[in-house]
């Protein structure tokens, strides 16, 4: 006979599914939620400080961005789910030319 109380085969998360997903999401948000800091803090500042923290926000996102891509290369060689961290890469380097657009009319004035 099969004892079907303690067979919890039907309930279980695939093993390192959730936790890749929760990563690269919080990494994500981190990661945006550090550039807009910085801009905001760069909106309340002025002259050549205002400038450099204009500068610095999308270098914020490309590092996240890379070191997305990175932790996409190391799954992807430990055999793991990469998929979910290329999403983030991909996410992040839009977030990056998009943070980037804005930085011109600063740089140029």
């Amino acid at each position: 006979m099969i004892n079907h109380e303690h067979d919890t085969t039907e309930h279980r998360v695939p093993v390192g599914r959730a936790p890749e997903l929760r990563q690269a999401v919080i990494h994500g948000i981190v990661t945006i939620a550090a550039a807009l800091v910085i801009l905001w803090i760069a909106g309340v500042s002025d002259g050549g400080v205002r400038v450099a923290l204009i500068v610095a926000a999308p270098i914020v996102v490309l590092i996240g961005a890379l070191a997305a891509l990175w932790r996409t290369y190391r799954n992807w060689r430990g055999n793991g789910r990469w998929q979910i961290w290329q999403g983030a890469s991909w996410f992040l380097l839009a977030m990056f030319i998009f943070f980037l657009s804005g930085i011109g009319p600063v740089l140029s004035s």
